[in-house]
């Protein structure tokens, strides 16, 4: 079974404090044959120092920094990783989460004896050290129609969860976009799942979580996080490589239109305007009318804050 590589990439971003937990237990792991590539987004924290001291200690651990022509942020460091690396199979991690001693074995051996192309494990999230366990198990980690359970979000995973075969990827030019702040995982996996849902899930925690302000998954801008959520939803409605059910269709224009409104309702100025002219004004979906009551809903509430009663007769006269 140590015959397979495993390549771990994880981006990184002033975590020298945190990061030596994290390599530490991809040491621990029982499954040895594996490559982690850590990349660095421009720490000025002594994390260089940190890592000199793993890649010194144990070959294989490789340390790079994100090329200075690909933009900032932890998508272009996970893709930069894949690129230099050499696995059968891929596991994207983070850089303050912790990895269980068995995780990479319990997830080789159920890809090995099956068809499946990637596996999907439970995590736990802890805030300050494993006595202080804040959520456990997901209860929807499998679900039949797997696409448009993530889709809505009725299941979720996180990308440490997930050991991937490296063919999954053959056909993908774009794995994480690089322009995305926020929803990048879903916007990724949603493009999976739609051409391949060949996959098992481990009902047990293999991965402990770190829940702190300074954690990927945590992001105090509201504005920015909302429009990346509505940006992520937009590609996959509009990506014509991407088969959407009428279900699926309607949940993704519900979401957008209701995006809309609410960042009319926030007086998110740049925002608003975007995504009328991209979701409203540009769209099939609505009749003149809609698309009139829309815009004076929009202006009122952005000048007076209120205009519910255009955005009632915009839904009204919806095409």
């Amino acid at each position: 079974m140590h015959e397979h590589l495993v390549s771990i990439i994880i981006p990184t971003y002033n975590r020298a404090h945190l990061i030596g937990e994290t390599l530490d237990s991809v040491l621990a792991q029982s499954y040895t044959h594996w490559e982690c590539i850590v990349v660095d987004d421009g720490s000025m924290d002594g994390t260089d120092e940190v890592l000199a001291g793993y890649v010194a200690k144990d070959s294989r651990f490789q340390y790079h920094h994100r090329p200075k022509d690909r933009p900032k942020g932890a998508n272009a460091c996970r893709n930069y990783g894949f690129e230099l690396s050499r696995g059968e199979y891929v596991n994207w991690f983070d850089s303050d989460d912790l990895m269980l001693k068995e995780k990479l074995t319990i997830q080789i051996e159920e890809l090995l004896k099956s068809n499946f192309d990637f596996c999907v494990c439970q995590v736990s999230r802890f805030n300050k050290n494993f006595s202080s366990i804040i959520t456990q198990n997901s209860s929807k980690i499998y679900v039949e129609n797997v696409f448009s359970s993530y889709l809505s979000l009725d299941s979720r995973w996180l990308t440490p969860s997930i050991l991937w075969k490296r063919k999954v990827f053959d056909s993908f030019e774009l794995l994480f976009n690089e322009n995305l702040k926020s929803a990048q995982e879903w916007e990724f996996f949603c493009r999976i799942l739609n051409k391949n849902d060949n996959y098992t899930a481990v009902n047990k925690v293999l991965i402990h979580l770190r829940s702190h302000k300074e954690s990927i998954s945590f992001d105090s801008n509201k504005r920015l996080r909302e429009w990346n959520y509505f940006l992520a939803r937009y590609l996959i409605r509009t990506n014509e490589n991407i088969n959407l059910s009428t279900d699926d269709d309607n949940y993704l224009k519900h979401y957008l239109v209701k995006s809309f409104k609410d960042f009319c309702r926030m007086k998110f100025y740049k925002e608003s305007l975007k995504s009328y002219r991209i979701v409203i004004m540009k769209s099939e979906d609505f009749s003149f009318i809609s698309k009139l009551s829309f815009f004076l809903g929009m202006c009122s509430y952005l000048l007076f804050n209120r205009g519910y009663y255009f955005f009632h007769i915009a839904k009204k006269n919806a095409t």
